[in-house]
């Protein structure tokens, strides 16, 4: 099988698996529970995506959106594999509906929820489920505005760009570092941050969540010039 060519690249925390990545276009199925449903926090699709494309230059991902939908979710899995998928990676809608089509052959990394008997999973410390109201923009303004006193911010690129590479690794048949063994899986898990107006740039503008153009524009302009962040 011929190798696919990996990208340079320097990986946050220095996560040392670039390798090739093995097959004739090695295909990640990701598979989202509801897509345009702005609670969910455990996945985004383009970063996800982007982490991909950037360290395995052969690999493609294929997106599934089960719209919320249990069984659509549960055939969308095993589409997945009759396509011929390498690994899959599930933000899943009812993570005990998918135990029945995991565990086969096809290499599993569970996104937000553990689904029973995945192989790795990536989550939020506790086991917290992760969800949010609204986007982040959205509740970052509502704290600005003196609205809400704090948001909860999710680290959902984080989250995606460890998936990418835990998938990534699958393919190359090599290691991701960092990772924990939790109840037998090995886990890579990550703090929610309780954010209030002292610690919006800090945290969301400085990690590039969302921008302070953004932030500041319309109703919440004068706001940013009372806190001085204009």
């Amino acid at each position: 099988m011929l190798r696919a060519r990996l990208l340079p690249l320097v990986l946050a925390l220095l996560a040392p698996f670039l390798a090739a990545c093995l097959g004739d276009d090695p295909t990640i199925a990701l598979l989202v529970a509801d897509r345009t449903d702005n609670s969910s926090r455990a996945v985004g699709v383009e970063a996800f995506t982007d982490r991909v494309e950037a360290t395995c230059d052969d690999c493609r991902v294929t997106v599934y959106d089960a719209e919320g939908d249990v069984e659509m979710q549960k055939s969308q899995a095993r589409q997945a594999e009759a396509a011929s998928a390498d690994a899959l990676v599930v933000e899943a809608v009812d993570p005990d509906a998918l135990e029945a089509v995991v565990g086969r052959d096809l290499p599993v990394v569970s996104l937000g929820v553990l689904v029973p008997g995945s192989d790795r999973f990536v989550g939020l410390t506790g086991g917290e489920e992760p969800v949010s109201q609204g986007s982040d923009l959205e509740a970052a303004r509502e704290v600005l505005m003196g609205e809400e006193k704090s948001m909860t911010y999710v680290p959902t690129r984080a989250m995606s760009e460890q998936a990418a590479d835990v998938a990534v690794a699958y393919l190359a048949d090599t290691g991701v570092s960092g990772g924990e063994d939790v109840d037998g899986v090995e886990s890579w898990l990550y703090d929610e941050v309780d954010v209030t107006v002292d610690t919006l740039t800090s945290v969301l503008v400085a990690q590039g969540v969302i921008t302070l153009d953004d932030l500041c524009s319309g109703t919440t302009a004068k706001r940013c010039v009372r806190w001085g962040l204009r």
